[in-house]
């Protein structure tokens, strides 16, 4: 039988542990983005599953992939203009890795000086979108 203190360590170093797998995601400063020629959007996403999932941009019904972010992990993605739909709206979508199945997020115009937030969630079906102030 393990004694209390024991367990409290290994408690404390399996929480930290699992801190330090998925760090926080964080919004470039001005001074990496402000280069950016073409008008963007910033996407942060967060990945609460532990599938790969391929992310897109649709425009005019067609997909155009961004990358892959890994199991809960979270990434930052710049849109440019052209990934833009032609009313200006953003449309994201997401497929985990190995699966016919695409997920659409709603089309989102998003406010200028705003960022777009997506939530991956375990069951993809219940994803969030929001946007929020930079």
């Amino acid at each position: 039988m393990r004694s209390l203190p024991m367990l409290l360590l290994a408690g404390a170093l399996s929480t930290s542990a699992l801190g330090a797998c998925a760090p926080a995601a964080t919004i470039p400063p001005a001074s990496l983005t402000n280069r950016l020629t073409a008008p963007r959007q910033i996407v942060r996403v967060s990945n609460h599953s532990w599938d790969e999932i391929e992310l897109s941009a649709m425009r005019g019904g067609s997909r155009r992939v961004l990358g892959v972010i890994s199991g809960a992990q979270d990434a930052t993605l710049f849109v440019t203009e052209d990934m833009l739909d032609v009313d200006g709206r953003l449309q994201l979508a997401a497929r985990i890795q190995g699966k016919p199945t695409v997920m659409l997020m709603q089309p989102l115009r998003v406010p200028n000086g705003n960022y777009v937030d997506w939530s991956l969630e375990n069951d993809i079906g219940h994803s969030t979108v929001a946007y929020f102030p930079m």
